[in-house]
């Protein structure tokens, strides 16, 4: 199933054959006290009832926002915006788009729509036998989710399993690769011989225990001194959808114990937001929520990884992944990763922020340098993937009435930026322009 739908730069008048405002009366007001999100291109939304902005059934893929100044009169230019419904057929949902270059403090826009869709835009195409979803941007790869198992390449079995007599392979799934950059390079790297059980963009940890014993659903494979190991299986894909402004993917997993008992339940949620000058901002949420008494998650014991994971190259030129974490008595306390180098196939260097939600329990996470190969602070680990390592060496106990959510946002930019844009990055998800719908 392909689900495509179209997308536009910033229009200029008359680029419209027509148009037509919704609810004269209504007007969509976005306080961006600083101009952060306007100088960054950063996702925006508000919630909305299209029933009581518009008469008629207009194609969400043709719904744009218009500035309004002095009043009524608006300006001729629009920025595409994107109806994401509650559920099937609902007018109730959400009303993203990516904030419009303009002047800091308040903005007020009409949603319109066009009577043509335009012509470019996000797609998500979903192989229910394969159980992947794959992503573009127009012609351009995106992202793909793995939601079912990807099978390992020969040289894996090769090199690890060959002659042994239980071969698992290392075959897993519910991950994200490839992640593409701004030229179509990979990202990502999976099934390396050097660490065959890293998998792209995963959300997994070393220490699994449930009733007292620990298997390693990190490792996606029974280790010799465990009797058994724990995966991570597809259940049912929720939502597959793209228009202008995003793609959008709801997945749901359960964690099964010895491939048999399920003990977790996974959903996740990606959104892959539309480029913007070659940048572009991917949401990842994870909600884990226990089916079985007695379940706990950790980091390995004594090195203290685990938990949202990028899994980069392990060797290119110019390498180098920073940590940020303002000092504790910092307000805003800001804290990303960013890895930047010339990635293969890239026309240049590219970077990538790691930022986790300031709602994410024990807010900012970090390796902690006792754990980390004693690595000062502020210096990241000599690792070869981007993690917060959330929860550490520590074991967080998950509940079967209120699941652990975990948010994390992926910026992906060419060439080199100042940490000043970084603070902007954080600061437009950390605490996100408001907007409100006004009648």
């Amino acid at each position: 199933m392909t689900m495509r739908m179209t997308l536009m730069g910033w229009l200029a008048a008359g680029c419209f054959l027509a148009q037509s405002v919704l609810a004269q009366g209504s007007q969509i007001v976005v306080n961006d006290p600083d101009g952060a999100a306007a100088r960054v291109a950063a996702p925006v939304s508000v919630r909305v009832d299209l029933a009581k902005l518009k008469e008629g059934n207009e194609k969400s893929e043709s719904f744009r926002l218009v500035e309004v100044v002095k009043g009524n009169e608006a300006t001729g230019k629009s920025v595409p915006a994107q109806f994401e419904p509650d559920a099937p057929g609902s007018r109730c949902g959400t009303l993203w788009w990516l904030m419009p270059e303009g002047p800091e403090g308040e903005r007020r826009f009409r949603l319109v729509v066009a009577e043509e869709a335009a012509s470019d835009g996000m797609n998500a195409t979903h192989d229910k036998q394969q159980k992947f979803v794959d992503v573009t941007d127009g012609d351009r790869p995106v992202l793909r989710y793995n939601h079912g198992t990807v099978p390992p390449p020969k040289e894996i079995v090769d090199h690890f399993e060959k002659g042994r007599e239980h071969p698992l392979y290392y075959a897993r799934g519910d991950y994200i690769h490839p992640v593409f950059g701004p030229d179509g390079e990979k990202l990502t790297d999976d099934y390396s011989l050097n660490h065959p059980h890293h998998r792209g963009v995963f959300w997994s940890w070393p220490v699994l225990r449930y009733k007292g014993e620990v298997r390693d659903i990190w490792a996606v494979r029974v280790l010799a001194n465990q009797p058994g190991g724990a995966w991570a299986r597809p259940v049912a894909m929720n939502r597959v959808s793209a228009g202008p402004v995003l793609a959008r993917i709801d997945a749901e997993n359960v964690w099964k114990w010895g491939d048999e008992i399920p003990i977790v339940r996974e959903d996740v949620s990606i959104r892959a937001f539309h480029s913007h000058d070659r940048c572009r901002f991917l949401d990842i949420e994870v909600r884990l929520t226990a089916l079985a008494d007695d379940v706990s998650i950790g980091g390995r014991p004594k090195a203290g990884y685990g938990g949202f994971t990028f899994r980069t190259l392990p060797e290119f030129e110019d390498r180098n992944i920073a940590l940020h974490v303002d000092p504790q008595e910092a307000s805003p306390r800001r804290a990303w990763f960013h890895l930047t180098g010339k990635i293969p196939g890239a026309k240049g260097t590219v970077g990538m922020a790691l930022l986790e939600h300031v709602t994410n329990p024990a807010y900012p996470n970090y390796p902690a340098p006792k754990t980390a190969e004693r690595v000062p602070f502020g210096k990241y680990p000599p690792w070869r993937s981007v993690t917060p390592a959330f929860p550490g060496d520590r074991e967080i106990t998950l509940s079967q009435e209120k699941p652990l959510v975990l948010k994390h946002r992926l910026w992906i930019h060419p060439g080199t930026v100042e940490e000043a844009v970084l603070s902007e990055i954080w600061d437009t998800y950390a605490h996100p322009v408001q907007a409100r719908v006004i009648e």
